[in-house]
């Protein structure tokens, strides 16, 4: 079994937990099998824009910005991801990452443990040369607070393809029911590879809410990242039983710390001011609807 590495990031050394304290341990850089399959696999659920946004799914205008649009009716969206989601490739001249008449479905999710909420920086392809950057370029470096990626065919497809038996008996709502196990596989495997968190592991799961953010974020893309994606926002909380095997991949998360639930509005706006300075990493757009949309609805409805 390879020995774990014992060195600590600066944040995650000083933060202190009230029952007992917890860190990520940083794996060796080293690109493992999982990493080179996943580099393969380029391609994504999604679902029509017209089809996602309609009056049942009840978008609307968030709180902070006419440009992001936000749902708590997260059934409704489920529902026609179930029944209208397919999978196709995300580049090449048809690619899904041009074409904002059809949105990637992402879960957005956030990891807590022991009223804490894990921040992290997103890795560079300069962090380590030794290291092959995984993980998208456009948002390279970023602070954020969500984990989660797209929901492959490996994921989907093969999900329906199993449902032999409905084929026969139920051929109309095969693909949505395959749809749904896959979302659910996909949604599993991400976190457990991303952060090392086994369903066992799980203590509690929320879905808050669905958002879309049409925000110009950089003048040089002809075409936005939030433009051909939708985000299901998620809360996900650790069992602290589990809290020492959380790890993560140093070719996509340069570091990360745990912040407490009554400063993590602070951290935001700390964040994003020292950005403004000239000082710090920009905040990932998608980081900033979750706090500032959702954070306040998850603690209140969780009454923590």
């Amino acid at each position: 079994m390879a020995r774990r590495k014992k060195g600590l990031t600066e944040k995650s050394a000083e933060t202190k937990l009230p029952k007992k304290s917890f860190t990520l341990a940083i794996p060796r850089p080293l690109v493992s099998k999982k990493e080179k399959e996943e580099d393969q696999d380029k391609t994504s659920l999604f679902v029509p824009t017209e089809i996602l946004f309609t009056q049942q799914a009840d978008f609307k205008p968030s709180s902070f910005s006419s440009d992001v649009l936000v749902t708590r009716n997260v059934p409704e969206v489920l529902k026609v991801i179930f029944k209208h989601g397919s999978v196709s490739e995300r580049y090449g001249e048809d690619g899904l990452e041009n074409d904002p008449t059809r949105q990637q479905i992402i879960i957005y999710t956030m990891i807590t443990c022991q009223k804490n909420l894990l921040w992290y920086q997103r890795a560079t392809s300069e962090v380590k040369k030794s290291t092959k950057f995984i993980g998208d370029a456009r948002l390279q470096g970023r602070f954020t607070v969500g984990f989660g990626g797209h929901k492959s065919y490996k994921d989907i497809g093969f999900s329906r393809e199993e449902l032999i038996f409905l084929r026969d008996l139920l051929p109309a709502i095969q693909d949505e029911v395959g749809t749904m196990l896959g979302l659910n596989h996909g949604f599993f495997r991400e976190v457990e590879e991303e952060i090392g968190v086994p369903r066992i592991s799980v203590q509690d799961l929320r879905l808050l809410g669905a958002f879309y953010d049409k925000r110009i974020e950089d003048p040089l893309l002809s075409v936005q990242v939030g433009w051909v994606h939708t985000g299901i926002a998620a809360v996900l909380e650790v069992n602290p039983e589990f809290i020492d095997h959380l790890t993560f991949r140093s070719s996509e998360i340069a570091n990360a710390w745990w912040v407490p639930f009554d400063k993590v509005e602070k951290e935001l706006r700390t964040k994003q001011g020292n950005w403004l300075k000239g000082k710090g990493p920009k905040i990932e757009s998608w980081a900033e609807i979750m706090i500032k949309e959702f954070w306040k609805y998850y603690l209140t409805s969780s009454r923590v």
